[in-house]
Order: structure tokens, then sequence, then C-alpha cells
């Protein structure tokens, strides 16, 4: 919940630099405002000092266009502040007329009031088709429905997409815009389909609200109630906010530090790009070699991450191009127990493939889908179609985090762990106890694991 909040802000402020951006780069060519190149660069800097310290991306989603336009005049005012402060600090390396002021204010403000709009406008349509937005699963009764339900289908501030209702005294309701769950299917829907959000809206007289927070926690799943159904007697992290209109209290195992989170988006981002630089080069090598059975040197696999995503999953190709097919022969002599495959000396790993393993060379590839958001540098390792489905919703909590090339249970021994509740538990204690130290921590763990070669197989 944090996590997202604290990107969306973060996106907010960066698409709010445009008209920055525009305008300055327009009026450097009007020589009276003064504007050069490190102006542009200076102004584009302070758009985010103007932003945090005017708090502009509050109640974003829920202002109306007069109170926009406020907000928009509060954010120029902190713009013109952090512009005179840093003119008369940094003296001739900042130069701007003060004619060149009051263009640049004037347009930007205009500029952004209109993005404002056009983003206000087509948020719903854009965000639902990302493959991150998030999910929310309603859980309701026929006396509350007509409160929630069109609220969330229709509010810009329900911060996701509201793709299952289950009306629980109510088998045969149908809806066309979202997909109707029976109750006794709520828990396989929620274990292998994509839910970030389970919304509570009962009345407490008659259901046992506190049994459906405690399931959907065991999964890692965030739930959120409606303030007005029952007193807050409850143990664990809560936070109480605003949706469509309700006041509701979110539950949730864990509320990460916003900072942290967006720490590690950059470390991930730094050291994606580093290591992709890596398999570049070592690829030279590589490719022709793994090439020599006549296969693709790139194995590519649909993975599940975060709360049941999809996403194509890519590394060295380490065996041979039937080892899926042989996969089926091989069952009987898995060595881990539970929803994990696999085995010691594995005959549909090729010669070169056991080099690259051994070294985790295979691995190089991954930094890609770090790049790309699917996957983070450290995480739980993301499992394949078939272990998914397979998964109880003890299990699938493993993956209320986003999935990593490195995680805990790869740096505790990766080979001596035989049974998958000890990857589960591992997993979940990540999890649970989570912040940016954590990942640094694991990451130097894994850079020793891997120079000593040390539990891969």
């Amino acid at each position: 919940m944090t996590e997202r909040r604290g990107f969306h802000k973060l996106a907010l402020a960066f698409v709010q630099s445009a008209p920055t951006l525009v305008v300055a780069y327009l009026l450097s060519f009007v020589k009276e405002t003064e504007i050069h190149f490190n102006t542009m660069l200076y102004l584009y800097m302070l758009h985010y000092v103007a932003f945090y310290f005017s708090d502009y991306n509050h109640d974003f989603f829920k202002r109306g266009q007069l109170s926009d336009l406020m907000e928009t005049l509060k954010y120029s005012l902190f713009f013109a502040l952090s512009i005179s402060f840093s003119s008369f600090l940094l003296e001739e390396k900042f130069s701007i007329s003060r004619r060149g002021m009051v263009y640049f204010l004037l347009l930007s403000a205009l500029l952004l009031y209109l993005e404002n709009y056009v983003i206000r406008k087509y948020w719903r349509r854009f965000y639902y088709k990302l493959k991150g937005s998030h999910k929310i699963l309603l859980i309701t009764a026929t006396s509350r429905i007509d409160k929630v339900l069109e609220r969330l289908l229709l509010s810009n501030d329900s911060g996701g997409e509201l793709v299952a209702v289950s009306v629980l005294d109510r088998p045969d309701f149908r809806h066309e815009k979202v997909r109707v769950v029976a109750e006794k299917d709520l828990m396989a829907y929620a274990t292998h389909e994509v839910v970030d959000e389970v919304f509570i809206n009962l009345p407490s007289e008659k259901y046992d609200i506190g049994e459906f927070v405690s399931k959907f926690e065991t999964m890692g799943i965030d739930v959120t109630v409606n303030l007005n159904a029952f007193d807050l007697n409850f143990a664990g992290n809560k936070r109480i906010r605003e949706v469509a209109g309700l006041n509701v209290v979110t539950f949730s195992t864990n509320f990460y530090k916003p900072s942290h989170v967006t720490a590690k988006r950059v470390i991930d981002i730094c050291g994606s790009l580093v290591g992709l630089l890596i398999c570049g080069l070592v690829a030279i090598v590589l490719v022709p070699l793994i090439r020599k059975d006549g296969g693709p040197a790139i194995f590519a696999q649909k993975r599940v991450g975060k709360n049941g995503r999809y996403f194509k999953f890519y590394k060295f190709r380490s065996m041979y191009v039937d080892a899926e097919e042989r996969k089926k022969e091989l069952m009987a002599q898995n060595t881990m127990k539970g929803g994990m495959f696999k085995m010691d000396n594995d005959p549909r790993i090729t010669p070169i493939g056991r080099f690259i393993r051994k070294t985790s060379l295979d691995e190089l590839p991954q930094f890609y889908n770090v790049l790309k958001g699917d996957m983070s540098l450290v995480g739980t390792r993301p499992p394949t179609v078939d272990e998914y489905e397979q998964y109880t919703p003890e299990q699938k909590r493993r993956l209320s985090f986003k999935p990593g090339i490195t995680g805990l249970w790869q740096v505790s021994g990766r080979s001596e762990i035989t049974d998958f509740d000890e990857v589960v538990r591992l997993d979940v204690s990540y999890i649970d106890g989570w912040t940016i130290w954590s990942d640094i921590k694991i990451l130097l763990k894994t850079i020793k694991v891997v120079f000593k070669r040390d539990g891969a197989k």
C-alpha cells in the first residue's frame, strides 16, 4: 500500500515536471528572459522542491477544477520563492530576469493546470492497462452494494481497479463490468488470481469480519474495511484513510517506509544497468557456446510475480531444449518437498549449463526483468506457472513482494534446503522484516556466495 502511494507521488512529480521544461525551453529563445541551459536545469530541480513543499499531490484525483486552480497557485508561489532564493544564493550561475520569471511562472502554471485536467480525465483508462496496476476484490452484501460498488468503479481516488466482487448473501448476483465470485470460491480466487487488496463492506452484526481479515492477511494481501462496520479492537498494523468517499481502515502485515521503497527501486535501476553491461560482455563468449546444440542462447519462460502477475522471465539457457517436456518424467526424483522442483545431477542440464549454473552466470539476463520492473535485485524467487497453480493460501504470501534475482533463502544455503515450506518461511521472514538495509545485506552476502560458488547446482 505505502509502496504504491509513494510510487504514485513520485510518478506524478515526474509527469508534472514536463511544463517546467517545455516553458523554460521556449522562453530560452526570448532574449529578455535571460534563460539559458543552466537555468533550465535549476528550474527543473526547483520544480520538485516546490512540488513537495506545497504538497501538490494532496487529494490530486479528488479535487475539482477550482480546488486544483488554488493548489496550482500555491505551488507557483512556492516555485517563485524557490527561484528568488536560489537566484540570490547562486548569483550569476542562475540567470533569469524578473520579466522572465513572471513569464515562466504564468505560462508553466497555465500549462500545468491544463495537464492536470487531462491526467484526471484519462488516468483510469491509461492506468488500468498497466500490468502493475492495483487490483481490488470487493466483498459485500446486498444491503451495502449500492453504496460501494459504483463508487469503486467510478472514483479516481480509490487507487486501484475493481476486478471482482462477491455478494455473500446473493449468489445469483451478476454485473457486466466486473467478475462475480461466489463465496465458496473466494479463497481459491485470491490464491490463484491477481489480488492486491481486498475491500470489505459488510454489516458486522451478520458477518465475522475479523475472520476475513485474518484469512487474507495470511496470503500477505492488504485488507481494507469500512470503518462503520466494526470497532477497531484488532492487533497488527492498520491505517485509516478515505477511499471513494468512504472512511476505511486498511490492515497490512507491513507498511513500508516510502523512502526505503524509493531507494529500493533506485538501487534496482542502477544495479540492473550495471548487470546488463556485464551480461552483454559475458554474452560475447557464452552465446556461441550455449547455441552449439542448436537451441537459443536465451531461455524465456512464463513466471509468476507479485500477487500472481505473469511475466516473461529470462535466463541464459542451461538445459537442453526439451527440458520442460522431460520434467514430467523426472518428477519422481524431485528432491524438494512441496511446491518447487529440484533434483541432483539433473540430466537435462547441458555441459556448459553446469558451468554457468555453478557460477550463476545463467542469471545475468534477469537484470532486464529488474529494469522493466517485473523483478527486483532482492526478493523472493518467482515460481513457474505449474508450481503456482499448486500453491496454498499460506504459500501465496511469498508472492506479496516483488520477486528477486537473489533472496534470503538463496544466501542461506541454496541447495541444502529440501523443504519448500522452509523456503516459504525464509521468504516470509524477509518480507515481514524488510528494510532497504536488509536488501543491502543480502546483496553483499550474494556476492560472497557467488564468488565462493556456494550452494548453486
